[in-house]
């Protein structure tokens, strides 16, 4: 302890005497170039604004040069932190204006809706299909049968379940994986209605498809406009499958793989009815 302030006291007074001799020699040109680089290497402030141009112009041309370049170039590294910082937030708010045209350019229920946002908080690993609890519920506006979709990975949104239970701050949503959900629905190709039933797992069936039609795989299926719960042409899935035809059956089924698998889904958008009656 007593050697390192014995080292301390030397370093102090080394200073003290360098500073006392730097004072007392004439202001020469190296002298004013050496007392203008320590004092940026000790205060850089010291060169900022107005004063910081006075202190340049007092010293050798050279110096002042090399000084200014610094100085330049340091304020330039604070600009493109702040650009950054900028940039961040503007692709944060195309990012927010994107999602919000897509929901606007959805088909409201009659009376209106309005669109809300919530992460997936929670879902049961047994029932991994069936259901998942979001951070938004009846302080937020959530009805009870509100529609929920989700973004695909090509941004577009699609239908993903309803809302079947409403608390203060969150909400349990019913998957159209889970086996009690069913939706109308229809296939692009030739706009024959159905009703899309969950499975209990991964994928989809549509049943009830006019058993002389032709159907084909790939093809697209939407919530139907007769739905009772989904605005209209909100797409749901593909046709992953044509099953075969059972002949003790009056109509046909596909298997449909849904738009987004529900193991992906983190985060949701309930349509909220305007002016309906509170759940």
């Amino acid at each position: 302890m007593h050697r390192e302030t014995r080292v301390a006291n030397y370093l102090l007074a080394a200073l003290t005497a360098l500073s006392l001799i730097l004072l007392s020699l004439p202001a020469s040109g190296p002298v004013r170039s050496f007392k203008a680089c320590a004092v940026y290497l000790l205060n850089p402030v010291a060169y900022e604004g107005a004063k910081g141009v006075e202190r340049l112009a007092g010293i050798p041309s050279g110096v002042a040069r090399l000084l200014g370049a610094e100085i330049e170039n340091q304020r330039l590294k604070r600009e493109l932190e702040s650009a950054a910082v900028v940039r961040a937030e503007l692709e944060a708010m195309r990012k927010e204006n994107e999602r919000l045209t897509q929901a606007l350019g959805l088909k409201p229920p009659s009376g209106g809706w309005k669109p809300l946002w919530a992460r997936v908080m929670e879902r049961d690993p047994l029932h991994w299909y069936s259901s998942v609890m979001v951070s938004a519920g009846a302080d937020q506006g959530v009805k009870l049968n509100a529609p929920v979709l989700g973004r695909a990975a090509d941004g577009e949104l699609v239908a993903v379940g309803r809302i079947t239970d409403v608390r203060r701050e969150s909400s349990v949503v019913l998957l159209l994986t889970d086996e009690l959900s069913s939706v109308a629905a229809y296939l692009s190709s030739s706009t024959l209605e159905g009703l899309v039933q969950g499975q209990g797992g991964p994928y989809l069936r549509m049943n009830y498809l006019n058993s002389e039609a032709a159907l084909d795989a790939q093809d697209s299926v939407y919530t139907s406009p007769t739905s009772a719960t989904f605005p209209g042409e909100v797409l749901i899935g593909v046709v992953s499958k044509v099953n075969p035809r059972d002949p003790f059956l009056t109509f046909q089924s596909v298997e449909v793989r849904p738009a987004l698998d529900a193991a992906a889904l983190k985060e949701v958008l309930i349509l909220v009815p305007k002016g309906g009656p509170s759940s």
